[in-house]
């Protein structure tokens, strides 16, 4: 961390800071210590630990089932744990985040073919923020801190917040380019931040991980400057009449993570009983989003990659029909939108 994240704790000059090993770039060894409580926050490897001992069961499940999710295998089959030494021996590949560098762990069934599958999408949405550089920007569920970067590249001042122990994966990105951002190990639900603090709270597939809405948001609003936006892509969300029973879902849920089943009007109601007035839903054109999984695939020409082709050649005629799809879309099952709520 750096000397400044201070200023987004809540009460800043209620902390002392200890700084036990410090290089050119940020603190890597010491400790914060609230004067007034005593409460203290430990640096290791420059992530601010802020979670303490006693964690939310919500929480520490998710924390538990997150780290012990198998990305890669060792030579016998056996999942192989996320280490310094992992994230060393595949640098290039967490470099090459989220689009990929062309291997199996990108493709259908790898590791990371989740990331691969919305990489287009999360470009397009840090376009679609018109970011001009020097905004404020919290990453919650950041894991290995990937979209960090990148917004740490077009000049934002970020902090990068997860349950895990992936945000230690920070360091390749460093020395990578130099874009630098701050690693909080804490929890979505209960923020180690001032009132008023950030522009922007950005989500990539974790809000749905949350059992109540409501109150995240309202959390997310306290942290948020006047006029800051929460923005949350790829999240899980089903139709209105869709089964909420499904396969995925289930898979998930076995698996140990916490997967909630909100639709559309449920993501908004949550967002409105967090206090949002302002609640958007945005609809990707379903016709790049078909046309991209398809490339990711390598499928082939059919008719229907060829008449998706021909579609969005015709950019009016792409527009007219992904408009017309969003109401198929809210009912049968969402897909490709992101939630925007401003404060």
């Amino acid at each position: 961390m750096k000397r400044e994240l201070i200023i987004k704790l809540p009460n800043p000059t209620d902390w002392e800071l200890k700084v036990t090993v410090e290089n050119d770039r940020e603190i890597r060894q010491g400790e914060i210590r609230s004067k007034s409580s005593g409460k203290t926050y430990a640096i290791v490897d420059g992530i601010v630990h802020t979670l303490g001992d006693h964690l939310a069961e919500e929480v520490q499940h998710e924390k538990e089932h997150a780290e012990s999710f198998s990305y890669f295998q060792d030579d016998h089959g056996n999942p192989c744990p996320i280490t310094r030494e992992t994230l060393e021996r595949n640098r290039n590949l967490f470099i090459s985040l989220p689009k990929g560098d062309g291997s199996q762990h990108f493709q259908p069934g790898g590791g990371f073919d989740n990331q691969a599958g919305n990489a287009t999408r999360f470009f397009k949405t840090l376009d679609f923020l018109n970011l001009k550089g020097g905004e404020s920007v919290l990453e919650v569920g950041a894991s290995f801190g990937w979209s960090s970067w990148r917004f740490a590249q077009r000049g934002c001042d970020v902090v990068a917040l997860d349950v895990t122990n992936y945000l230690m994966a920070a360091d390749l990105y460093f020395e990578e380019d130099g874009s630098y951002f701050e690693r909080v190990s804490g929890d979505m639900n209960n923020l180690p931040f001032g009132d008023e603090t950030f522009d922007l709270i950005f989500s990539h597939s974790v809000i749905h991980h949350c059992k109540e809405l409501g109150p995240l948001f309202g959390e997310f609003r306290r942290v948020l400057k006047p006029g800051g936006r929460v923005v949350a892509i790829h999240e899980c969300a089903f139709g209105l009449l869709e089964d909420k029973s499904g396969k995925a879902l289930q898979e998930a849920i076995d698996e140990g993570f916490n997967e909630n089943a909100y639709t559309l009007p449920q993501w908004k109601k949550g967002a409105h009983d967090g206090g949002f007035k302002n609640v958007q839903l945005h609809f990707f054109n379903f016709i790049d989003c078909y046309i991209d999984r398809k490339e990711l695939r390598s499928a082939p020409q059919t008719w229907k990659l060829k008449l998706a082709y021909w579609l969005k050649a015709h950019s009016r005629l792409s527009a007219l029909v992904n408009q017309l799809s969003i109401l198929p879309r809210i009912i049968l099952r969402p897909k490709s939108w992101m939630i925007i709520a401003t404060k």
